[in-house]
């Protein structure tokens, strides 16, 4: 006789945190949030008529949207570890491929195609290379970044594309109300890729791949294949900057222009939280960071700084961004203990301020040892006094961490026994 046995859905047991204000306002975005407040606080103090004048910002902010593409297709080349600096010349090559196009008095919408074509086309050719034949990413693309320039300097040589859709303009210029077009598509972008990274099993696997390609691949994750349709991503979104960058230089394009952006989307990145050794990073800081950016790039232009030390200033920030969580890493520790973990029952927090507080008496036990103005009984039970209190430190803090410990597998028990 056979017992009907009742299927019940498995449920996640995972304990998910909460929403905590303390957290979230130490937490790396944040800080990218004030850096912007206090960029705008220096405009405002530096020329505060010009600033509140009608569409002031909107240009500001119009001024530094032709970068945001690269921004959001780099941020998933730094999530699997690598780089590419060849973006710059592949968004200036699909430039090349949309204006021949028009000149052939093909239709606008067939040029813009055949633009996010020859940028795929050119992310194909880089991540064939990198993850089929095992190059180095940096010098794939530095090799593919004097590749893709010589080819559109070699078919334009001195020439200027200036046939291009009428959009283009609309969208490096025009507003939608109170709004930049190009921020408006940028939000857009930025939504999509959240969704793609955050969302999604794709974006789940980049992260994976970004942490440990090796585990990836013997989890049965096809890392050269992932690999491959990043950087067709990577050139699909250099693809689309071409349109917002010849938006802005008025509908034209040449051989020469575009240096360096692909060198300011990297520090965009770096800058939003995306580590350069893969496997972290989220959407929303390069977004903040793109803004930072754009109004740092207005300000020192107030300031009389040219263009070549606007450089000096991108190379910097992107050194300070890659050494701050390495330098800040006792600081943020430090702080999470005092914000944080205050008076929550972490194991971990009060082993961490339990050996914080026996580090301090060991070295009262140094010096005292070394006072040569204590008296040999004085020394001795200055001495004994701090090892008493240090032995009490760790008994308090082994107990206690014992009786939380088992509040939390008690906690665990009742759950699973809610769900039998």
């Amino acid at each position: 006789m056979s017992e009907n046995k009742t299927n019940v859905p498995v449920r996640d047991l995972t304990i998910k945190q909460g929403f905590k204000l303390s957290k979230f306002l130490v937490s790396w975005e944040m800080v990218l949030v004030y850096i912007l407040v206090l960029i705008n606080l220096v405009l405002i103090s530096m020329k505060p008529n010009l600033y509140f004048a009608s569409g002031t910002v909107q240009s500001i902010i119009q001024a530094g949207m032709d970068v945001c593409p690269l921004v959001l297709g780099m941020i998933l080349i730094l999530m699997i570890g690598d780089i590419d600096v060849s973006a710059a010349s592949t968004m200036i090559f699909a430039s090349m491929a949309t204006g021949l196009c028009m000149d052939a008095g093909m239709p606008a919408f067939v040029a813009v195609i055949m633009a996010i074509v020859a940028g795929m086309a050119c992310g194909a050719f880089n991540g064939f290379f990198v993850a089929y034949m095992g190059m180095p990413a940096v010098i794939t693309t530095i090799s593919t970044q004097m590749l893709f320039r010589g080819i559109v300097k070699i078919v334009l040589d001195v020439n200027v594309l200036k046939n291009f859709p009428l959009f283009y303009t609309v969208i490096g210029w025009e507003n939608w109300g109170p709004f930049p077009v190009a921020m408006v598509l940028f939000f857009v972008m930025a939504v999509v890729f959240w969704f793609l990274l955050q969302k999604s099993k794709f974006g789940r696997t980049l992260y994976i791949i970004g942490n440990n390609p090796t585990c990836a691949e013997y989890s049965g994750i096809n890392v050269k294949l992932t690999k491959l349709i990043v950087f067709m991503l990577m050139g699909a979104m250099s693809g689309v900057a071409s349109i917002f960058f010849v938006g802005r230089m008025g509908g034209s394009v040449s051989s020469t222009m575009g240096t360096g952006y692909e060198m300011t989307a990297i520090a965009i990145c770096v800058l939003g939280g995306v580590s350069t050794n893969g496997g972290k990073g989220k959407v929303y800081g390069p977004v903040i960071a793109t803004f930072i950016f754009t109004f740092l790039t207005y300000t020192l232009g107030l300031l009389n700084v040219d263009a070549n030390s606007r450089k000096i200033v991108t190379g910097l920030i992107l050194i300070i961004a890659v050494l701050i969580p390495n330098v800040n890493k006792k600081l943020i520790a430090e702080l999470k203990l005092k914000f944080i973990y205050k008076g929550n029952k972490n194991v971990e927090a009060l082993n961490i301020k339990t050996a914080a507080k026996v580090k301090a008496l060991k070295e009262e036990i140094a010096a005292a040892k070394k006072d040569a103005s204590l008296s040999d009984s004085a020394k001795s039970d200055k001495i004994k006094k701090a090892e008493e209190e240090i032995k009490a430190l760790q008994a308090k803090c082994k107990e206690q961490s014992a009786i939380w410990l088992a509040e939390q597998a008690e906690d665990a028990r009742k759950a699973k026994e809610r769900f039998k």
